[in-house]
């Protein structure tokens, strides 16, 4: 794929950062990356490596450090952490506390500065009160992530969650999911604001209309993010899953706006 041009490596799974315990000789997501890494270095091409879809159990210093130390891995870390109230999180059988995921952000931030935090959060969780959606409420404005997706709790008889006592109705769910979003685009069009004269590369990924692409900075991830849109001459066309070197003019609740300034490979 690097070969062919490929200009992006997404590493997806249902645990990510839990990549090669099963193998023998283990191994570890760290091994992973340094290897796709060199191969990049390789072919002379910049290319960028993401990792989506981590978990707060499973990630570890090596894998920090490697992303932190080698060029080429982006700085972004998509950690689903599903809640923050310790009640809720023992409910779905995680080890975790909000504890440890303060100290676990607080580890990626301070090592990896530029680190962009994504996670994902589940409102109405059979037992979820008003308490423990405040607490959820007050860790998000505490932490501040740069990406937030959420969802209501959906549930199915074969759920071990089904059997748990006090559910929690749609409407409720819907309206904490709706205050939860409200919060984080709040945070969102804060975060954007920051980028707001700053020279990026943008990956080119569509056509909009004449003079107007689509795509995606570094801290943007596939379908799941925010885009930015790039304006430039019609003489300026660009090469679609290139990249172009861009000056950012203005920000929205997700997106950005840029101008080009000229074009790589």
């Amino acid at each position: 794929m690097i070969t062919a041009g490929v200009k992006e490596l997404v590493l997806v799974a249902q645990e990510s950062t839990h990549y090669g315990a099963d193998l023998n000789p283990r191994t570890g997501l760290s091994d992973l990356l340094c290897d796709l890494a060199g191969l990049t270095e390789a072919d002379r091409n910049p290319v960028w490596i993401r990792v989506l879809y981590g978990h707060p159990e499973s990630i570890n210093a090596d894998i920090i450090e490697t992303i932190a130390d080698t060029p080429g891995l982006l700085p972004y870390f998509d950690l689903p952490i599903q809640h923050a109230s310790d009640r809720i999180l023992k409910k779905m059988g995680r080890w975790y506390r909000a504890e440890n995921l303060f100290d676990l952000l607080g580890q990626i931030r301070s090592r990896v500065p530029e680190a962009v935090l994504r996670t994902t959060i589940i409102t109405g969780f059979p037992g979820e009160t008003e308490d423990d959606f405040s607490q959820l409420m007050d860790f998000v404005r505490q932490v501040r992530f740069d990406h937030l997706g959420g969802f209501t709790y959906s549930d199915a008889e074969d759920l071990m969650a089904h059997r748990l006592p006090d559910p929690v109705s749609a409407e409720v769910a819907r309206e904490r999911l709706d205050l939860l979003m409200t919060l984080q685009m709040r945070i969102s069009s804060e975060k954007n604001q920051q980028y707001i004269g700053r020279h990026m590369d943008v990956l080119v990924e569509e056509r909009v209309e004449d003079g107007l692409w689509m795509g995606r900075t570094a801290f943007q991830a596939p379908e799941v993010d925010g885009v930015t849109y790039v304006r430039m001459n019609n003489d300026q066309d660009p090469v679609v899953g290139g990249f172009v070197h861009a000056r950012i003019t203005d920000a929205m609740e997700y997106d950005l706006i840029a101008e080009v300034e000229f074009q790589d490979r």
